[in-house]
């Protein structure tokens, strides 16, 4: 026909190889799906209820494991951990007369639903498998409705952390509602507070009054030192009266995550977020001494991008109160990056001058934790006007009214009307 285009041979003959490409890809495709299968073990390995923590509170006995990335592959027969997606196993008896229900957006707000935990691995042209796996992780879901004297076991399925991790559990029911929760340290990652110890014996530990504590913290050394001890850092503006479970289950509560060990894979992928800008939530922080020892515990509070952050760091001193321990702190808000002689690469993060706004800001962490029960001010840190400041070892300009917040915690949950406020001294602001 006029004109009309004839193919030629040779473009006939790539349309055929085409074609019997996507002939041989499909094939095994259909191959790979007929093979592909989903096998959970038919006798499920339980052993992570070996490390579950159980509480009973107002007749409800809850008992809570976060599983290993190991233990929960063996489970489920899928690397959920690879995902993102970390399995808690939750067992809930309700010896009450009336029923519960369980509320798991208070454990994670973005919590998976098992469905979508299953969908997450599912196999192209696997229909059957897929379909097996969609029961599977809806078998093994925990049922939120909790009948009058029943137990109900089974998993919540939520983001994936490193080093610790902060359980809540909440429960409502028609007089109100029934909160515990439960503080895992693990083993995933290498964290600073893994590896330093304090350098003083359990038999140098003094218990001290109350008249004491104050008297210990208002005279205890204003400031973080550089490692010789020659020079003045960041103040030491907060201290934590509890146990290091306590301490870290209240802050990790809150949002605040642990800090990878400095080393050389941590340190380059610092590198690479302060490079790209991006966010990491586990960066390492840098040392700063105090009685000649670093830091045993930095926390931080990682921001869309490496930047900015907030950060703290702990020691723990040779007293404790009530027989809990006595940690005193430095806390600073970083608000980007300067240049600068006096650090290690010429470059280092700017801190915000006005340091106790950010002890506030953990003030008020605390007591939305729960978990805190007394709260007082005393002298001791570093009295700096902002005409006049103090300076860090990178040169930071920084002003405060020289007081340190002191808070105490309790292993158990506080009312906020049961907070004790000490009459020590008061913030000007």
């Amino acid at each position: 026909m006029v004109g009309e285009r004839r193919r030629s041979p040779h473009s006939l003959a790539i349309s055929f190889r085409t074609v019997a490409i996507y002939a041989t890809i499909a094939q095994l495709l259909f191959i790979s799906a007929g093979c592909s299968t989903f096998a959970p073990p038919q006798n499920q390995d339980f052993s992570f209820e070996r490390h579950a923590l159980t509480s009973e509170k107002s007749n409800v006995r809850v008992t809570v494991a976060v599983l290993s990335a190991a233990e929960s592959e063996r489970f489920f027969a899928l690397p959920l951990e690879s995902e993102g997606v970390q399995a808690i196993w939750l067992k809930v008896e309700n010896l009450n007369g009336y029923g519960l229900y369980i509320v798991p957006r208070s454990t994670d707000p973005q919590y998976y639903s098992a469905y979508e935990t299953a969908f997450m691995n599912h196999r192209l042209f696997a229909s059957k498998t897929n379909t097996e796996m969609d029961e599977f992780f809806q078998q093994s879901r925990i049922h939120l409705n909790v009948a009058a004297h029943a137990t109900n076991t089974g998993f919540l399925f939520t983001n994936r952390s490193e080093g610790a991790k902060f359980v809540n559990i909440e429960m409502v029911h028609d007089m109100g509602a029934i909160r515990d929760g439960f503080f895992f340290q693990l083993p995933n990652g290498s964290f600073d507070y893994e590896k330093t110890k304090p350098s003083f014996t359990p038999e140098s530990v003094r218990d001290l009054t109350l008249a004491e504590l104050r008297h210990v913290i208002e005279t205890l050394p204003c400031c973080t030192t550089d490692e010789l001890g020659s020079n003045h850092g960041d103040p030491m503006n907060f201290v934590i009266i509890g146990s290091e479970d306590d301490v870290l289950g209240a802050l990790t509560r809150q949002g605040w995550d642990p800090t990878h060990v400095l080393a050389i894979g941590t340190a380059w992928r610092t590198i690479g977020a302060f490079l790209s800008g991006d966010t990491y939530l586990h960066s390492p922080v840098s040392s700063l001494y105090f009685f000649g020892r670093q830091q045993d515990i930095a926390m931080q509070k990682a921001r869309s991008t490496i930047h900015r952050r907030n950060h703290l760091r702990l020691w723990r001193v040779p007293y404790t109160y009530l027989g809990r321990a006595v940690w005193i702190g430095q806390i600073s808000r970083d608000i980007g990056v300067h240049f600068t002689v006096n650090a290690r690469f010429f470059v280092t993060h700017k801190i915000d001058p006005d340091v106790d706004s950010e002890r506030s800001y953990l003030v008020q962490d605390l007591i939305a934790s729960d978990y805190l029960y007394a709260l007082a001010y005393a002298k001791g840190a570093v009295k700096a006007s902002q005409e006049h400041p103090a300076a860090n070892l990178t040169g930071d300009p920084y002003f405060s009214d020289g007081l340190r917040a002191v808070m105490l915690l309790s292993s158990k949950p506080v009312p906020d009307d049961h907070i004790d406020l000490l009459q020590w001294e008061m913030p000007a602001d």
